[in-house]
């Protein structure tokens, strides 16, 4: 069987995508991993440095429209928008039976097996942000803001090689080309809200609810951390396979994310030490030239304003702030 993994980044986020490949491999040696750059290498960098990793730039994947294409988005909203042309570029030029996609701000435990068995049967595997209520506290992220945000997490999609799978491709890229926007007034929330309707839309869709995949701070409520000869689990039974660490800056190393208030990273001591650790890694990797490097594709981002500029004012003084990103 021919497996492939993949990630998206541009090059500020390449010490990230260099830690994740790494620890993906290894646990699946059995897996060709590529990292798609939506950017230009321009010789700023070695790229033999991330054998045995493949990187593919964005100027490879054929997509229709390039230039109008890569000037329509901002920074985020392309390497968004470009997840499903990658995944069309390498079932077309590869042919993979199961191709993964992880994002780069992600940590492997564990081996994937759960993921590999539903696509013996499934199409495609999407992961939930959580399956239990939040508390109603009125602490961030609520659950009117995954609603907005998308009902499944876009940073972990499973694909099995069938028709089914590559008509939602189809299906994706078509709006991924120019509606791949941060706009929630517009109900955008790029990539990641039109994987609402592909339960509904397609056949051979894996909702996997594994407490172990997909641990982030938006499901920290239901999902408790612990450590045991040197093995982490999740409510002390089920083996953490990844952690996907979304809005925690190294500068910062005591705030689990600029995206909640919910959760004290201090009161998690094994959260804390794991966070930790990946930053050490990232920086090893890295971080410090990577993060200064700009991307070539782009529109600059634009400064919140309107109603998302009042309600980044009034949370100021939480240190809390909703920026365009997941």
């Amino acid at each position: 069987m021919k497996k492939i993994v993949y990630t998206v980044c541009s090059a500020n986020h390449l010490a990230h995508s260099k830690t994740m490949a790494d620890s993906f491999v290894a646990y699946h040696p059995d897996y060709t991993l590529y990292i798609v750059l939506v950017d230009k290498a321009d010789n700023r960098f070695d790229l033999n440095s991330f054998r045995p990793h493949n990187i593919i730039e964005i100027s490879e994947l054929g997509i229709p429209e390039f230039d109008l294409f890569t000037q329509r988005y901002t920074v985020i909203e392309l390497n968004c928008a470009v997840k499903s042309f990658a995944a069309q570029y390498l079932f077309r030029n590869f042919s993979p039976d199961i191709l993964l996609y992880i994002d780069s701000d992600t940590l492997i435990y564990n081996k994937l097996s759960n993921v590999e068995l539903y696509l013996t049967q499934s199409n495609i595997v999407l992961t939930p942000h959580y399956t239990t209520p939040l508390p109603e506290d009125g602490l961030l992220p609520r659950e009117r803001d995954i609603l907005r945000s998308g009902l499944y997490n876009a940073g972990f999609i499973g694909f099995r090689n069938s028709p089914e799978t590559n008509r939602f491709l189809n299906w994706w890229s078509g709006h991924m080309q120019t509606e791949c926007h941060y706009n929630f007034e517009e109900g955008m929330g790029v990539d990641q809200n039109w994987l609402n309707w592909v339960p509904l839309f397609f056949n051979g869709v894996h909702l996997a609810s594994d407490l172990g995949l997909n641990v982030a701070y938006w499901n920290l409520h239901e999902r408790l951390l612990s450590e045991k000869n040197g093995q982490y689990f999740v409510n002390g039974e089920h083996p953490l396979l990844f952690l996907h660490i979304s809005g925690y800056h190294f500068k910062l190393p005591d705030q689990l994310s600029r995206h909640q208030n919910r959760h004290e990273l201090i009161s998690l001591p094994v959260l804390h030490s794991l966070l930790h650790a990946y930053a050490e890694k990232v920086k090893s990797n890295g971080w410090e030239f990577y993060a200064g490097l700009s991307c070539a594709y782009a529109k600059p981002a634009q400064k919140s304003r309107g109603i998302m500029k009042t309600i980044n004012q009034l949370l100021a003084p939480i240190n809390i702030k909703i920026s365009k990103a997941k």
